[in-house]
């Protein structure tokens, strides 16, 4: 393995101070290659650097402004930051650089989301699942945004199909629960709350739901 791959290797088992010594040695190695220096801002990242991150990841664009993982590193920190604008064009730079895979289409769709713009969520999200249909958040953020466009029956399928990913997820069941209000299920509706309730005695929304449902029934 190279310095990156180990660097990379180092980071996922937690060794961040040997992760950082394999990138800093690929950047000296090869200082026109701006693989290094996404892997080092990415790094600084993950233990909250965010400064000297953006720092990185603006040097491996300055060497290579196609260099698409820079864009998405780079889309991703804003994202975290809650700095909107930043994270949608970065992500779509990503795109335009030839990134097509879920992880990118998923931050652009929940970019979108956070924006407000659920139109153009949909077919990011859409894209994602596609790409990666057993990703349970993935399913899940993608029948959240089929309803908030209105699009009910989908969004049922969808977040059907997260629960037989993980059955204990109970903002899926609870969005479940919704969907099926909308579509005039009313005993679908109710036993969906009440297994929410069963995983999860503290669901604040699925409480009020049912409460709600209880006191029009006269339960």
């Amino acid at each position: 393995m190279n310095a990156n791959e180990l660097g990379i290797q180092a980071m996922q088992q937690g060794e961040f101070e040997q992760a950082a010594k394999q990138f800093n040695a690929a950047i000296e190695t090869d200082p026109s290659d701006p693989t290094g220096y996404v892997n080092m801002g990415t790094l600084l990242q993950a233990i909250g650097d965010h400064e000297r991150a953006v720092v990185f990841y603006d040097k491996a664009l300055e060497l290579d402004n196609a260099f698409g993982a820079a864009h998405y590193a780079k889309g991703t920190l804003a994202y975290e930051l809650e700095q909107l604008d930043l994270a949608e064009s970065s992500l779509r730079q990503a795109l335009l650089a030839g990134m097509n895979d879920a992880d990118l289409h998923f931050m652009l769709g929940l970019t979108y989301k956070a924006m407000g713009d659920f139109v153009r969520a949909l077919p990011r999200l859409k894209e994602a699942q596609a790409q990666s249909p057993e990703d349970v958040e993935i399913s899940f953020q993608y029948g959240l945004a089929l309803a908030q466009n209105e699009q009910l029956d989908l969004a049922v399928e969808a977040l059907e199909h997260t629960l037989d990913l993980d059955a204990s997820h109970t903002d899926a069941r609870y969005n479940l629960a919704i969907a099926y209000a909308f579509l005039g299920e009313q005993d679908k509706t109710y036993a969906e709350l009440e297994r929410v309730l069963e995983l999860q005695p503290d669901h604040a929304l699925a409480y009020d739901a049912k409460a709600k449902m209880d006191e029009l029934l006269g339960n």
